[in-house]
């Protein structure tokens, strides 16, 4: 095997760095020690990242015995044409996709904007949603590029699950991973229920964008480098520790506002029971 067979596609804050974890612990799997590889299609993609197939190819360790050599680069699912790039590049790969409720992962988004500092702390969500930040609308539409993935590759190749339908029933949950990915069984890793990458609280994010943000923007790849680093990690999950985590949704949203959003993802939800997902069943 010399080609990326596994792709986790996104989506962006709906519980991609948890789903990447557990898919990372079966034996039969090897994800890229370096998530976010941005190699195919326009995604943001920073100077460092890989341009050439040697590049791309020289983060996974081909001559090993692994079922799956995974890519995880959760913009992918932004660009319905990034689809076509990825099945030119190996038509037989296998990806995944995670959902979230719309709402709730907007809601994750707008907070981590904060901490990268695309929003100022003090914007509000209405003013964020008036134009400041139209990623956080965009995002949430899962019925507007999921379904180009699932017209090019068909479900034999191509399956999106729920973030949470993995947190209700996680052992259900691990063996449909396995069954779609035909993987041998293993145990579900204990205490994968958690969050991975939670967003900070404001005093969080404010240490965030003094120290973290300035790395990721003069050094994209040592930052890159970084994030799988296992004494970043501790040093985050301590700081998260010790400021918290961003507020729920009862202190963003105004009832007015929730029912707009609702009216908003009102396709999304149509779209996610389509899928057979019963825990959007409260949605419009």
């Amino acid at each position: 095997m010399n080609r990326v067979n596994l792709f986790l596609i996104g989506v962006n804050k709906a519980g991609t760095s948890w789903l990447y974890a557990l898919l990372n612990q079966h034996p039969a799997v090897f994800m890229a020690e370096e998530k976010e590889l941005y190699y195919f299609g326009d995604t943001g993609r920073d100077a460092e990242a890989p341009r050439t197939p040697e590049a791309y190819h020289r983060h996974f360790p081909f001559d090993e015995d692994y079922q799956y050599f995974g890519d995880a680069t959760v913009m992918y699912y932004r660009h319905p044409e990034t689809a076509d790039a990825i099945q030119a590049y190996n038509p037989d790969a296998k990806l995944l996709a995670i959902v979230r409720d719309p709402i709730e992962r907007l809601l994750s988004q707008f907070q981590y904007h904060k901490q990268l500092g695309i929003l100022d702390e003090s914007t509000s969500l209405g003013e964020a949603l008036d134009g400041r930040d139209p990623k956080l609308l965009r995002d949430s539409h899962y019925e507007e590029t999921l379904p180009a993935y699932a017209e090019c590759f068909g479900p034999e190749q191509f399956t999106i699950v729920s973030l949470e339908a993995g947190k209700s029933s996680p052992d259900a949950f691990w063996n449909d991973l396995l069954h779609f990915l035909s993987l041998p069984e293993a145990p579900r890793p204990p205490g994968d229920e958690r969050p991975k990458n939670p967003t900070g609280s404001a005093a969080f994010r404010a240490v965030y964008r003094h120290t973290v943000r300035p790395l990721r923007r003069l050094w994209p790849g040592a930052y890159r480098r970084l994030l799988g680093h296992p004494a970043a990690r501790a040093a985050k999950r301590s700081l998260l520790a010790l400021l918290g985590t961003a507020g729920s949704k009862g202190k963003v949203l105004s009832q007015d506002l929730q029912e707009d959003l609702r009216e908003e993802f009102a396709p999304t939800y149509a779209y996610l029971r389509e899928l057979g997902f019963e825990v959007y069943d409260g949605g419009p």
